[in-house]
């Protein structure tokens, strides 16, 4: 597609990422060595990227939307990657959402999982640090048990573009690089002669609503790899990921740490230990390791390669995060690094605009933008772990009880035991139905696709005693619906693939017989009709069904004090104008695969006109 610099691709632009300030101030005062926590800042401040083979991710700039409260992060992934390698500041709080600000001029390490543009706080999972002898800065922002090693860093040393990120750790001297596949995080520190250099590996890294409840450490010494787990709570109140880490450099020692929550403090463990974790809240729920490698005579280069899987560690290649780890098997750095640069250049390549370098930019870094949320799931085997427990580390919070472990299932739309689409999550759907779907359904109709497989699969969850207990998505990520926001729509991005054979075209290409994907279309509609009926768990549905609209109720007391308001809730309008569009989204859904003779078609097309309900016609 080709659009010229018209105010609908403009508008096309804005409405998928934000614009960064104007100045050319850095991060650092004039002795250029003390950070200053807020200055006014330039996202062009960044020099540029010199890479063989870009064309459009030229155009990308990653720093955009994170100066002010864009909540966008900097680092390096695939589109709709597993993975999100990117820095952290280190520091809690609304700026902080994504893990880097950009007004800030520390940094505490490079996490693997990041929100991008999210309105409230997680992730920030396996927390990887350089460190030497070089400084002993450390950074406490919240309590002592997130105690970190730290650097100072300036903007003018700092560069990022689609999957690649670097900057210069000015405490340490330490050169950092990060670049990605769908499921691996691969970094490179190029660590300077020093008596002792070393890579902290941090389980109990946290920020905002998260929290890390249990984590595990493996030294396999064999291979010259570290293995591990990091189990939390939080926004998503059960969360698993498993990895692996393997080094192309000999590892001279890895020593561990946990924190001591009598001394308020991290104490090594014993020397020689290779085995750390437990599995009830104690000393190995904040455990550290810290990875040793030779540095005393010369200067040294380290590539490390972490994979994830929210499955389970696996071995030999054969599942978990040992099988996604085959996605760099034989690879080194600059290799995977022009495979993720190969992967933007072909999706930013479906939409080609003409216009200045600023006009451009601008585009192609909200594009960029948009295919950040929607991120792989399944392992590649298609395994994924669901959530049926809601708290799933610790039931009801005790956590002297032993760990639950939530189902580990396959993406397997038409139930023949074998694994068939990619399974997504990061489903933040009121805030992108109306712009990051539709654009999905052009650019990307097979993805889009598998999204809504996707929505089927958390519809049809069960639990251990075969109840369905799922529900079509809200707002979910990492298996965990958290129900924020309200409306019910994962209805018109079924609707949009039902319409438009998207879906229809894709479940042909899986190999699906007809009866097949019938049988899936009619399960999608039962899963649409069940949350629009007013016994689901969709909140206020039953008085909406019951009256037709949602009712503003004084509260006795403080009153909403999200919205200042002295009203219950200050979205009532909002509820019943966007129920009425998914009930008119779920009739167009019937009527594409039952057609409009059937009572439900017309219960809902009936049911779309309550939007009438919030006007007075009758008025002056």
């Amino acid at each position: 597609m080709m659009f010229k610099p018209t105010l609908v691709a403009i508008s096309i632009a804005l409405s998928l990422g934000l614009v960064g300030c104007n100045s050319d101030n850095d991060n650092v005062d004039a002795s250029g060595k003390q950070p200053i926590v807020n200055p006014d800042i330039d996202m062009g401040a960044n020099p540029a990227i010199a890479f063989d083979d870009m064309d459009l991710t030229r155009y990308v700039n990653p720093f955009i939307g994170t100066g002010e409260l864009g909540n966008t992060y900097p680092g390096a992934t695939t589109p709709h990657g597993m993975v999100q390698l990117s820095p952290n500041n280190g520091s809690n709080g609304w700026e902080y959402i994504s893990g880097y600000f950009y007004k800030d001029a520390r940094m505490v390490g490079f996490s693997h999982t990041h929100l991008s543009g999210a309105g409230a706080g997680d992730l920030n999972d396996i927390l990887v640090m350089p460190i030497n002898t070089r400084s002993d800065y450390m950074l406490n922002e919240g309590s002592a048990s997130l105690n970190v090693e730290a650097s100072t860093f300036q903007h003018k040393n700092e560069s990022a573009t689609a999957g690649y990120y670097t900057v210069l750790l000015d405490s340490y001297d330490i050169k950092a690089e990060l670049t990605a596949s769908d499921r691996v995080g691969v970094h490179r520190y190029t660590f300077p002669q020093d008596e002792k250099s070393e890579l902290i590996v941090n389980l109990g890294f946290k920020l905002n609503w998260d929290y890390s409840a249990d984590s595990y450490f493996k030294w396999d010494k064999e291979n010259n790899r570290l293995l591990g787990h990091r189990f939390s709570d939080g926004w998503a109140p059960s969360q698993k990921e498993f990895f692996i880490m393997e080094f192309d450099q000999p590892i001279k020692n890895i020593r561990f740490a946990y924190y001591d929550k009598d001394g308020k403090e991290y104490v090594d463990a014993p020397a020689g230990t290779t085995e750390i974790g437990g599995e009830i809240r104690g000393k190995h729920q904040y455990a550290r390791a810290y990875v040793e490698f030779d540095t005393a005579q010369s200067e040294l280069v380290v590539e490390a390669k972490l994979a994830l899987s929210n499955v389970e560690i696996g071995e030999n290649g054969e599942s978990g995060a040992s099988l996604n780890m085959t996605e760099v098997a034989g690879k080194d750095f600059d290799q995977v690094r022009k495979d993720a640069t190969a992967k933007w250049e072909k999706e930013l390549a479906k939409i080609k605009v003409e216009g200045d370098h600023e006009y451009k930019q601008t585009f192609y870094s909200a594009l960029y933008h948009s295919l950040l949320g929607q991120t792989i799931h399944s392992d590649l085997d298609g395994r994924y772990r669901a959530v049926t427990r809601g708290r799933g580390a610790y039931p009801n919070g005790e956590f002297d009880n032993p760990i639950l472990h939530d189902p580990v299932l396959i993406a397997d739309a038409n139930n023949d035991g074998v694994g068939d689409y990619t399974r997504y999550d990061t489903f933040s759907l009121w805030d992108t139905y109306r712009s990051v779907q539709p654009l999905s359904s052009i650019i990307e109709p097979d993805r889009l696709a598998d999204v809504v497989l996707s929505f089927l699969s958390f519809a049809e969850l069960k639990d251990e005693s075969g109840n369905v207990v799922g529900r079509l998505p809200e707002w979910t990520f990492k298996g965990n619906e958290t129900g924020m926001m309200m409306g019910m729509h994962s209805t018109p991005i079924i609707a949009d693939v039902l319409t438009k054979g998207s879906l229809e075209k894709r479940m042909i290409d899986l190999g699906f017989s007809e009866r097949e994907r019938q049988d899936i279309k009619e399960r999608l509609i039962d899963a649409m009709i069940k949350d629009g009926r007013e016994d689901s768990a969709v909140d206020s549905i039953k008085e909406y069904v019951t009256k037709g609209y949602k009712s503003a109720k004084l509260r006795e007391g403080e009153g909403d004090l999200w919205a200042h308001s002295p009203f219950e809730s200050s979205w009532t309008a909002s509820y019943s104008l966007e129920y009425a569009y998914n009930d008119w989204c779920i009739a167009q859904a019937i009527k594409a695969v039952r057609g409009d003779k059937v009572p439900e078609y017309q219960e809902f097309a009936d049911r779309s006109n309550n939007w009438k309900a919030q006007f007075d016609f009758g008025g002056a």
